[in-house]
C-alpha cells in the first residue's frame, strides 16, 4: 500500500511541476515537419550499358528494369532531409567483347541522408541466379558511403560483397 502512495505522490509531483513549467516559461509546441512526399518510377534500359565493373579484357554492360519508391522528407523550410528508396529490378548482364551473359536481379533499400552526407545501402543489390546452379555471384548486406568526401569514402561495409570478381569470372 506504501508503494501505491509513494508511486500516485511522484505522478501527482510531476504533473504538479510541469505545469508550473508551463504557466512560467510558456508550453512548448511541437515542430511540425511536413509529410513526407512519396514517388514511384519505372525505369528501363533496353540498350547494353557500362555498369562501371572493368574486368580488364572486357567491360561489363547491363540492361534492366528497376521499380522504385521513394519517400522523400523535408524540413519546414523545404529542404530535403532524407529520401529512402526502395528498388526492386531484373536485368541481363553482358561481356562486351563476346556478349556472353547471365540474368541478375536484385531489391533493397537506398537510404539518403542529407544532413549527413551519407547514402546506405541495406538488402540484396545484386544478385546472379541461374536454375540449376544456384547463385553464382552475390552483393548482400549493408553498405555505407560518406559523400562529404571525394569520391565518397565507405565508412560501413556488411556483408558479402565480391560480386564484380565474381560476374568477372562468370562472364570472362
Amino acid at each position: 500500500m506504501k508503494t501505491i502512495r509513494s508511486t500516485r505522490f511522484l505522478v501527482f509531483a510531476l504533473v504538479g511541476i510541469l505545469t508550473i513549467t508551463s504557466v512560467l516559461f510558456g508550453s512548448a509546441k511541437p515542430v511540425l515537419a511536413a509529410a513526407p512526399v512519396i514517388t514511384s518510377d519505372v525505369i528501363s534500359v533496353t540498350n547494353p550499358a557500362p555498369i562501371g565493373v572493368d574486368c580488364g579484357a572486357f567491360q561489363v554492360l547491363a540492361t534492366f528494369t528497376v521499380e522504385r519508391k521513394n519517400i522523400t522528407f523535408y524540413d519546414e523550410t523545404g529542404n530535403k532531409l532524407r529520401q529512402i528508396r526502395n528498388a526492386s529490378f531484373t536485368g541481363i548482364l553482358y561481356n562486351s567483347v563476346t556478349n556472353a551473359s547471365v540474368p541478375y536481379e536484385g531489391s533493397f533499400n537506398r537510404t539518403e541522408d542529407f544532413v549527413a552526407h551519407t547514402v546506405t545501402f541495406t538488402g540484396l543489390r545484386l544478385a546472379v541466379r541461374i536454375p540449376g546452379q544456384g547463385v553464382l555471384a552475390l552483393d548482400v548486406g549493408q553498405t555505407v558511403l560518406d559523400f562529404s568526401t571525394n569520391p565518397p569514402a565507405v565508412t560501413v561495409e556488411a556483408g558479402q560483397h565480391e560480386f564484380n570478381t565474381q560476374i568477372c569470372q562468370l562472364l570472362g
